[in-house]
Protein backbone atom coordinates (compact mmCIF):
# COMPACT_ATOMS: atom_id res chain seq x y z
CA UNK A 1 0.00 0.00 0.00
CA UNK A 2 2.81 2.44 0.88
CA UNK A 3 4.60 2.01 -2.48
CA UNK A 4 1.30 2.28 -4.38
CA UNK A 5 0.41 5.53 -2.57
CA UNK A 6 3.85 6.97 -3.28
CA UNK A 7 3.65 6.09 -6.98
CA UNK A 8 0.23 7.74 -7.27
CA UNK A 9 1.44 10.90 -5.50
CA UNK A 10 4.34 11.23 -7.95
CA UNK A 11 2.06 10.73 -10.98
CA UNK A 12 -0.66 12.82 -12.64
CA UNK A 13 -1.27 15.85 -10.35
CA UNK A 14 -5.04 16.03 -10.87
CA UNK A 15 -5.53 12.34 -10.18
CA UNK A 16 -3.18 12.54 -7.19
CA UNK A 17 -5.12 15.45 -5.65
CA UNK A 18 -8.50 13.78 -6.29
CA UNK A 19 -7.23 10.49 -4.86
CA UNK A 20 -6.38 12.16 -1.57
CA UNK A 21 -9.15 14.76 -1.27
CA UNK A 22 -12.01 12.42 -0.37
CA UNK A 23 -10.15 10.61 2.44
CA UNK A 24 -9.00 13.97 3.80
CA UNK A 25 -12.54 15.35 3.68
CA UNK A 26 -13.69 12.31 5.63
CA UNK A 27 -10.86 12.84 8.10
CA UNK A 28 -11.63 16.51 8.69
CA UNK A 29 -15.38 15.89 8.78
CA UNK A 30 -14.82 13.27 11.45
CA UNK A 31 -12.80 15.72 13.50
CA UNK A 32 -15.52 18.35 13.08
CA UNK A 33 -18.22 15.87 14.05
CA UNK A 34 -16.08 15.20 17.07
CA UNK A 35 -16.10 18.92 17.90
CA UNK A 36 -19.86 18.96 17.45
CA UNK A 37 -20.20 16.01 19.80
CA UNK A 38 -18.13 17.84 22.44
CA UNK A 39 -20.27 20.97 22.05
CA UNK A 40 -23.52 18.99 22.10
CA UNK A 41 -22.72 17.05 25.27
CA UNK A 42 -21.26 20.09 27.03
CA UNK A 43 -24.26 22.25 26.04
CA UNK A 44 -26.35 19.99 28.27
CA UNK A 45 -24.36 21.36 31.21
CA UNK A 46 -25.58 24.92 30.46
CA UNK A 47 -24.31 28.21 29.06
CA UNK A 48 -21.48 28.56 31.63
CA UNK A 49 -20.01 25.20 30.64
CA UNK A 50 -20.14 26.06 26.92
CA UNK A 51 -18.62 29.50 27.57
CA UNK A 52 -15.90 27.91 29.68
CA UNK A 53 -15.02 25.37 27.01
CA UNK A 54 -14.96 27.97 24.21
CA UNK A 55 -12.99 30.42 26.36
CA UNK A 56 -10.35 27.70 26.77
CA UNK A 57 -9.77 27.49 23.01
CA UNK A 58 -6.90 30.07 22.83
CA UNK A 59 -4.82 28.02 25.27
CA UNK A 60 -5.82 24.67 23.78
CA UNK A 61 -4.70 26.02 20.40
CA UNK A 62 -1.14 26.23 21.75
CA UNK A 63 -1.16 22.43 21.88
CA UNK A 64 -2.71 21.91 18.47
CA UNK A 65 -0.42 24.52 16.87
CA UNK A 66 2.66 22.46 17.76
CA UNK A 67 1.14 19.32 16.27
CA UNK A 68 -0.17 21.03 13.14
CA UNK A 69 3.13 22.83 12.56
CA UNK A 70 5.13 19.61 12.78
CA UNK A 71 2.59 17.77 10.61
CA UNK A 72 2.80 20.44 7.90
CA UNK A 73 6.59 20.41 8.24
CA UNK A 74 6.95 16.66 7.74
CA UNK A 75 4.41 16.59 4.91
CA UNK A 76 6.22 19.26 2.88
CA UNK A 77 9.83 18.25 3.65
CA UNK A 78 9.39 14.49 3.39
CA UNK A 79 7.34 14.75 0.17
CA UNK A 80 10.12 16.97 -1.23
CA UNK A 81 12.72 14.32 -0.27
CA UNK A 82 10.62 11.50 -1.69
CA UNK A 83 10.36 13.45 -4.95
CA UNK A 84 14.17 13.43 -5.03
CA UNK A 85 14.26 9.71 -4.18
CA UNK A 86 16.12 10.36 -0.89
CA UNK A 87 14.51 7.73 1.39
CA UNK A 88 17.18 7.94 4.09
CA UNK A 89 16.64 11.65 4.71
CA UNK A 90 12.86 11.16 4.62
CA UNK A 91 13.04 8.54 7.37
CA UNK A 92 15.36 10.69 9.49
CA UNK A 93 12.96 13.62 9.21
CA UNK A 94 10.10 11.36 10.33
CA UNK A 95 11.91 10.18 13.45
CA UNK A 96 13.01 13.69 14.38
CA UNK A 97 9.44 14.98 14.03
CA UNK A 98 8.19 12.36 16.51
CA UNK A 99 10.93 13.12 19.03
CA UNK A 100 10.45 16.88 18.77
CA UNK A 101 6.68 16.53 19.06
CA UNK A 102 7.01 14.70 22.36
CA UNK A 103 9.48 17.20 23.82
CA UNK A 104 7.70 20.36 22.67
CA UNK A 105 4.29 19.17 23.85
CA UNK A 106 5.57 18.64 27.39
CA UNK A 107 6.98 22.17 27.47
CA UNK A 108 3.73 23.63 26.13
CA UNK A 109 1.68 21.70 28.71
CA UNK A 110 3.59 23.35 31.55
CA UNK A 111 3.10 26.78 29.99
CA UNK A 112 -0.65 26.24 29.61
CA UNK A 113 -1.21 25.19 33.23
CA UNK A 114 0.73 28.23 34.43
CA UNK A 115 -1.20 30.60 32.13
CA UNK A 116 -4.80 29.57 32.87
CA UNK A 117 -5.52 32.11 35.61
CA UNK A 118 -3.73 35.10 33.99
CA UNK A 119 -5.41 34.43 30.64
CA UNK A 120 -8.89 34.12 32.17
CA UNK A 121 -8.35 37.41 34.00
CA UNK A 122 -7.09 39.06 30.81
CA UNK A 123 -10.21 37.94 28.91
CA UNK A 124 -12.47 39.18 31.69
CA UNK A 125 -14.01 35.71 31.93
CA UNK A 126 -13.72 35.35 35.71
CA UNK A 127 -17.28 34.01 35.98
CA UNK A 128 -16.24 30.86 34.08
CA UNK A 129 -12.72 30.51 35.54
CA UNK A 130 -13.42 27.15 37.17
CA UNK A 131 -14.94 25.79 33.94
CA UNK A 132 -11.90 26.83 31.88
CA UNK A 133 -9.54 25.14 34.34
CA UNK A 134 -11.70 22.03 34.58
CA UNK A 135 -11.59 21.54 30.80
CA UNK A 136 -7.95 22.52 30.17
CA UNK A 137 -6.00 20.63 32.82
CA UNK A 138 -6.71 17.13 31.44
CA UNK A 139 -5.92 18.37 27.92
CA UNK A 140 -2.60 19.82 29.06
CA UNK A 141 -1.59 16.63 30.89
CA UNK A 142 -2.32 14.52 27.80
CA UNK A 143 -0.90 17.01 25.27
CA UNK A 144 1.87 14.64 24.04
CA UNK A 145 -0.83 12.28 22.78
CA UNK A 146 -2.69 15.11 21.03
CA UNK A 147 0.46 16.41 19.33
CA UNK A 148 1.81 13.01 18.25
CA UNK A 149 -1.55 11.96 16.84
CA UNK A 150 -1.34 14.94 14.48
CA UNK A 151 2.33 14.27 13.65
CA UNK A 152 1.63 10.67 12.65
CA UNK A 153 -1.15 11.90 10.37
CA UNK A 154 1.33 14.25 8.70
CA UNK A 155 3.83 11.40 8.22
CA UNK A 156 1.25 9.31 6.41
CA UNK A 157 0.18 12.25 4.23
CA UNK A 158 3.78 12.91 3.21
CA UNK A 159 3.94 9.60 1.33
CA UNK A 160 0.46 10.00 -0.15
CA UNK A 161 -1.26 7.61 2.29
CA UNK A 162 -4.42 9.69 2.62
CA UNK A 163 -6.58 6.71 3.55
CA UNK A 164 -4.36 5.63 6.40
CA UNK A 165 -4.10 9.19 7.68
CA UNK A 166 -7.89 9.29 7.66
CA UNK A 167 -8.13 6.01 9.59
CA UNK A 168 -5.94 7.53 12.31
CA UNK A 169 -8.20 10.57 12.66
CA UNK A 170 -11.42 8.55 12.46
CA UNK A 171 -10.18 6.13 15.11
CA UNK A 172 -9.45 8.98 17.51
CA UNK A 173 -12.75 10.71 16.79
CA UNK A 174 -14.86 7.58 17.27
CA UNK A 175 -13.19 6.84 20.61
CA UNK A 176 -13.77 10.45 21.70
CA UNK A 177 -17.45 10.37 20.71
CA UNK A 178 -17.91 7.18 22.74
CA UNK A 179 -16.00 8.49 25.76
CA UNK A 180 -17.69 11.92 25.91
CA UNK A 181 -21.05 10.89 27.41
CA UNK A 182 -19.45 8.15 29.50
CA UNK A 183 -17.00 10.52 31.19
CA UNK A 184 -19.05 13.76 31.22
CA UNK A 185 -22.27 12.22 32.56
CA UNK A 186 -21.68 8.54 33.31
CA UNK A 187 -18.62 9.17 35.46
CA UNK A 188 -19.93 12.58 36.58
CA UNK A 189 -16.72 14.35 35.51
CA UNK A 190 -18.42 17.23 33.67
CA UNK A 191 -16.07 19.39 31.60
CA UNK A 192 -13.03 17.48 32.86
CA UNK A 193 -14.51 14.40 31.20
CA UNK A 194 -14.67 16.20 27.85
CA UNK A 195 -10.99 17.16 28.08
CA UNK A 196 -9.94 13.69 29.22
CA UNK A 197 -11.88 12.05 26.39
CA UNK A 198 -10.05 14.15 23.77
CA UNK A 199 -6.62 13.22 25.13
CA UNK A 200 -7.32 9.50 25.50
CA UNK A 201 -8.87 9.34 22.03
CA UNK A 202 -5.70 10.83 20.50
CA UNK A 203 -3.75 7.99 22.09
CA UNK A 204 -5.99 5.48 20.31
CA UNK A 205 -5.14 7.12 16.96
CA UNK A 206 -1.41 6.87 17.71
CA UNK A 207 -1.68 3.13 18.36
CA UNK A 208 -3.29 2.63 14.94
CA UNK A 209 -0.58 4.61 13.13
CA UNK A 210 2.34 3.16 15.07
CA UNK A 211 1.32 -0.36 14.06
CA UNK A 212 1.85 0.43 10.36
CA UNK A 213 5.25 2.00 10.92
CA UNK A 214 6.48 -0.74 13.27
CA UNK A 215 5.44 -3.54 10.90
CA UNK A 216 7.15 -1.99 7.86
CA UNK A 217 3.94 -1.29 5.93
CA UNK A 218 4.93 2.27 5.00
CA UNK A 219 7.41 3.74 2.53
CA UNK A 220 9.02 5.72 5.35
CA UNK A 221 10.74 3.69 8.07
CA UNK A 222 10.94 4.91 11.67
CA UNK A 223 13.62 3.25 13.78
CA UNK A 224 15.09 3.98 17.20
CA UNK A 225 18.11 5.53 15.49
CA UNK A 226 15.87 7.95 13.58
CA UNK A 227 14.39 9.21 16.84
CA UNK A 228 17.76 10.72 17.79
CA UNK A 229 17.51 14.45 17.13
CA UNK A 230 19.92 15.63 14.43
CA UNK A 231 20.71 19.23 13.73
CA UNK A 232 20.39 19.03 9.94
CA UNK A 233 17.00 17.30 10.13
CA UNK A 234 15.74 19.75 12.72
CA UNK A 235 16.75 22.74 10.65
CA UNK A 236 15.07 21.39 7.51
CA UNK A 237 11.93 20.37 9.37
CA UNK A 238 11.61 23.51 11.44
CA UNK A 239 12.12 25.76 8.41
CA UNK A 240 8.53 24.80 7.55
CA UNK A 241 7.16 23.61 10.90
CA UNK A 242 8.26 26.56 13.06
CA UNK A 243 6.60 29.30 10.97
CA UNK A 244 3.41 27.20 10.76
CA UNK A 245 3.42 26.65 14.54
CA UNK A 246 4.11 30.33 15.17
CA UNK A 247 1.28 31.15 12.80
CA UNK A 248 -1.05 28.98 14.88
CA UNK A 249 0.18 30.46 18.15
CA UNK A 250 -0.26 33.99 16.80
CA UNK A 251 -3.80 33.08 15.81
CA UNK A 252 -4.44 31.68 19.29
CA UNK A 253 -3.30 34.97 20.77
CA UNK A 254 -5.52 36.80 18.31
CA UNK A 255 -8.42 34.59 19.40
CA UNK A 256 -7.57 35.36 23.03
CA UNK A 257 -7.72 39.12 22.52
CA UNK A 258 -10.65 38.65 20.18
CA UNK A 259 -12.55 37.12 23.09
CA UNK A 260 -11.77 40.16 25.21
CA UNK A 261 -13.56 42.36 22.67
CA UNK A 262 -16.39 39.83 22.30
CA UNK A 263 -16.93 39.83 26.06
CA UNK A 264 -16.79 43.64 26.06
CA UNK A 265 -19.45 43.64 23.33
CA UNK A 266 -21.81 40.91 24.59
CA UNK A 267 -20.58 39.53 27.94
CA UNK A 268 -19.38 35.94 28.41
CA UNK A 269 -22.46 34.51 26.58
CA UNK A 270 -21.08 36.34 23.54
CA UNK A 271 -18.23 33.81 23.40
CA UNK A 272 -20.79 31.06 22.80
CA UNK A 273 -22.65 33.34 20.40
CA UNK A 274 -19.46 33.63 18.39
CA UNK A 275 -18.33 29.99 18.55
CA UNK A 276 -21.47 27.87 18.26
CA UNK A 277 -22.50 29.14 14.78
CA UNK A 278 -18.88 28.97 13.69
CA UNK A 279 -18.94 25.21 14.34
CA UNK A 280 -21.04 24.87 11.19
CA UNK A 281 -18.84 27.26 9.24
CA UNK A 282 -15.80 25.21 10.29
CA UNK A 283 -17.58 22.08 9.11
CA UNK A 284 -18.21 23.71 5.73
CA UNK A 285 -14.52 24.63 5.48
CA UNK A 286 -13.58 20.93 5.37
CA UNK A 287 -13.47 20.54 1.55
CA UNK A 288 -11.15 23.53 1.22
CA UNK A 289 -8.89 22.32 4.02
CA UNK A 290 -8.84 18.80 2.57
CA UNK A 291 -7.96 20.09 -0.89
CA UNK A 292 -5.10 22.14 0.57
CA UNK A 293 -3.86 19.11 2.50
CA UNK A 294 -3.97 16.96 -0.64
CA UNK A 295 -2.20 19.56 -2.76
CA UNK A 296 0.80 20.08 -0.43
CA UNK A 297 2.49 16.66 -0.85
CA UNK A 298 1.65 16.53 -4.58
CA UNK A 299 3.07 20.00 -5.27
CA UNK A 300 6.03 19.54 -2.89
CA UNK A 301 7.04 16.24 -4.53
CA UNK A 302 6.79 17.88 -7.98
CA UNK A 303 8.99 20.69 -6.68
CA UNK A 304 11.49 18.09 -5.45
CA UNK A 305 11.47 16.48 -8.92
CA UNK A 306 12.02 19.88 -10.54
CA UNK A 307 8.75 19.49 -12.50
CA UNK A 308 7.36 23.04 -12.35
CA UNK A 309 4.50 22.37 -14.76
CA UNK A 310 3.22 19.55 -12.58
CA UNK A 311 3.53 21.71 -9.49
CA UNK A 312 1.57 24.58 -11.08
CA UNK A 313 -1.15 22.28 -12.39
CA UNK A 314 -1.71 20.74 -8.97
CA UNK A 315 -2.13 24.22 -7.50
CA UNK A 316 -4.49 25.52 -10.21
CA UNK A 317 -6.66 22.44 -10.08
CA UNK A 318 -6.84 22.54 -6.26
CA UNK A 319 -7.99 26.17 -6.28
CA UNK A 320 -10.79 25.48 -8.76
CA UNK A 321 -11.95 22.38 -6.90
CA UNK A 322 -11.98 24.03 -3.47
CA UNK A 323 -13.59 27.30 -4.55
CA UNK A 324 -16.50 25.62 -6.34
CA UNK A 325 -17.33 23.48 -3.30
CA UNK A 326 -17.16 26.44 -0.91
CA UNK A 327 -19.65 28.47 -2.98
CA UNK A 328 -22.16 25.60 -2.95
CA UNK A 329 -21.80 25.11 0.81
CA UNK A 330 -22.20 28.83 1.43
CA UNK A 331 -25.69 28.73 -0.09
CA UNK A 332 -26.69 25.51 1.70
CA UNK A 333 -25.53 26.79 5.08
CA UNK A 334 -27.42 30.06 4.69
CA UNK A 335 -30.68 28.30 3.87
CA UNK A 336 -30.37 25.74 6.70
CA UNK A 337 -29.20 28.10 9.48
CA UNK A 338 -32.38 28.10 11.58
CA UNK A 339 -32.73 24.31 11.60
CA UNK A 340 -29.05 23.69 12.36
CA UNK A 341 -28.87 26.16 15.24
CA UNK A 342 -31.89 24.52 16.92
CA UNK A 343 -29.70 21.52 17.82
CA UNK A 344 -27.69 23.63 20.29
CA UNK A 345 -30.51 25.68 21.80
CA UNK A 346 -32.49 23.06 23.72
CA UNK A 347 -31.31 24.36 27.11
CA UNK A 348 -33.36 27.45 28.17
CA UNK A 349 -30.20 29.51 28.79
CA UNK A 350 -29.14 28.79 25.19
CA UNK A 351 -32.61 29.16 23.66
CA UNK A 352 -32.99 32.81 24.56
CA UNK A 353 -30.06 33.59 22.24
CA UNK A 354 -31.37 31.59 19.26
CA UNK A 355 -32.20 34.54 16.98
CA UNK A 356 -28.74 36.01 17.49
CA UNK A 357 -27.14 32.61 16.82
CA UNK A 358 -29.03 32.29 13.53
CA UNK A 359 -28.15 35.83 12.38
CA UNK A 360 -24.47 35.26 13.13
CA UNK A 361 -24.42 31.97 11.27
CA UNK A 362 -25.97 33.49 8.15
CA UNK A 363 -23.41 36.28 8.16
CA UNK A 364 -20.54 33.84 8.68
CA UNK A 365 -21.50 32.06 5.42
CA UNK A 366 -19.87 34.92 3.51
CA UNK A 367 -16.50 33.89 4.94
CA UNK A 368 -16.35 30.53 3.13
CA UNK A 369 -15.01 31.53 -0.34
CA UNK A 370 -12.48 33.92 1.19
CA UNK A 371 -11.32 31.22 3.61
CA UNK A 372 -10.83 28.92 0.61
CA UNK A 373 -8.59 31.40 -1.20
CA UNK A 374 -6.61 31.98 2.01
CA UNK A 375 -6.21 28.25 2.69
CA UNK A 376 -5.13 27.24 -0.81
CA UNK A 377 -2.76 30.21 -0.97
CA UNK A 378 -1.18 29.18 2.34
CA UNK A 379 -0.87 25.56 1.16
CA UNK A 380 0.84 26.74 -2.02
CA UNK A 381 3.44 28.58 0.04
CA UNK A 382 3.99 25.56 2.31
CA UNK A 383 4.47 23.28 -0.71
CA UNK A 384 7.10 25.70 -2.05
CA UNK A 385 8.81 25.61 1.38
CA UNK A 386 7.97 29.30 1.90
CA UNK A 387 6.18 28.81 5.22
CA UNK A 388 7.45 32.11 6.63
CA UNK A 389 5.19 34.04 4.28
CA UNK A 390 1.87 32.79 5.72
CA UNK A 391 3.27 33.44 9.19
CA UNK A 392 4.14 37.03 8.29
CA UNK A 393 0.71 37.62 6.77
CA UNK A 394 -0.98 36.10 9.82
CA UNK A 395 0.95 38.38 12.17
CA UNK A 396 0.04 41.49 10.17
CA UNK A 397 -3.60 40.45 9.92
CA UNK A 398 -3.72 39.62 13.60
CA UNK A 399 -2.98 43.24 14.39
CA UNK A 400 -5.48 44.42 11.78
CA UNK A 401 -8.20 42.15 13.16
CA UNK A 402 -7.66 43.43 16.68
CA UNK A 403 -7.93 47.02 15.49
CA UNK A 404 -11.16 46.17 13.66
CA UNK A 405 -12.57 44.42 16.74
CA UNK A 406 -11.62 47.36 18.93
CA UNK A 407 -13.34 49.78 16.56
CA UNK A 408 -16.46 47.62 16.26
CA UNK A 409 -16.97 46.19 19.76
CA UNK A 410 -19.05 49.21 20.74
CA UNK A 411 -21.68 47.99 18.28
CA UNK A 412 -22.22 44.68 20.08
CA UNK A 413 -21.91 41.24 18.51
CA UNK A 414 -23.10 42.68 15.17
CA UNK A 415 -20.01 44.88 14.93
CA UNK A 416 -17.76 41.95 15.89
CA UNK A 417 -19.26 39.82 13.12
CA UNK A 418 -18.66 42.48 10.46
CA UNK A 419 -15.08 42.94 11.67
CA UNK A 420 -14.43 39.20 11.39
CA UNK A 421 -15.74 39.04 7.82
CA UNK A 422 -13.59 42.01 6.79
CA UNK A 423 -10.47 40.32 8.21
CA UNK A 424 -11.08 37.18 6.11
CA UNK A 425 -11.49 39.24 2.93
CA UNK A 426 -8.18 40.98 3.54
CA UNK A 427 -6.43 37.73 4.48
CA UNK A 428 -7.53 36.01 1.26
CA UNK A 429 -6.25 38.89 -0.88
CA UNK A 430 -2.85 39.10 0.82
CA UNK A 431 -2.26 35.32 0.90
CA UNK A 432 -2.94 34.88 -2.81
CA UNK A 433 -0.82 37.90 -3.78
CA UNK A 434 2.09 36.45 -1.77
CA UNK A 435 1.64 32.94 -3.22
CA UNK A 436 1.71 34.26 -6.79
CA UNK A 437 4.79 36.37 -6.01
CA UNK A 438 6.73 33.39 -4.59
CA UNK A 439 5.67 31.19 -7.51
CA UNK A 440 7.08 33.70 -10.00
CA UNK A 441 10.32 33.90 -8.02
CA UNK A 442 10.73 30.11 -8.13
CA UNK A 443 9.98 29.94 -11.85
CA UNK A 444 12.58 32.62 -12.59
CA UNK A 445 15.31 30.57 -10.90
CA UNK A 446 14.26 27.13 -12.14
Amino acid sequence: MGEEDLKAMLGDPRKAVRRMVVPFILSILTVQVNVFADTFWVSGLGIDAVSGMTSAIPLYTLITSIGIGLAVGVTATIAFRLGKGDMESASSLAGNAIAMGALLSIAVAMVIVAMIDPVVSLMGADDVRSEVREYLVPLALLSPLIVLNTVFGGLLRSEGSARRSTVVQVSAAVVNIVLDPLLIYGAGMGLAGAGLATGLASGAGILVAARWFLTGRTSISVTAANLRIRRGCCEELMAVAAPRSVEGIVMSMVILFQRIFIIMASGTPGVSLFNVPFRYVSLSMCPSEATGMAMVPVAASAYGQGDMDRMKESMRYSMRLALSSSLILMVVLFLMSDVLISIFTTDPSMGEWKDAFVWNMRMYCVILPFFTIQTIGSSMLQAMKRAKRPMEITMVLGVVRMVLFWLCCGYGYVGITYALIASYVLSAALMMIMARHEMKAILRTS
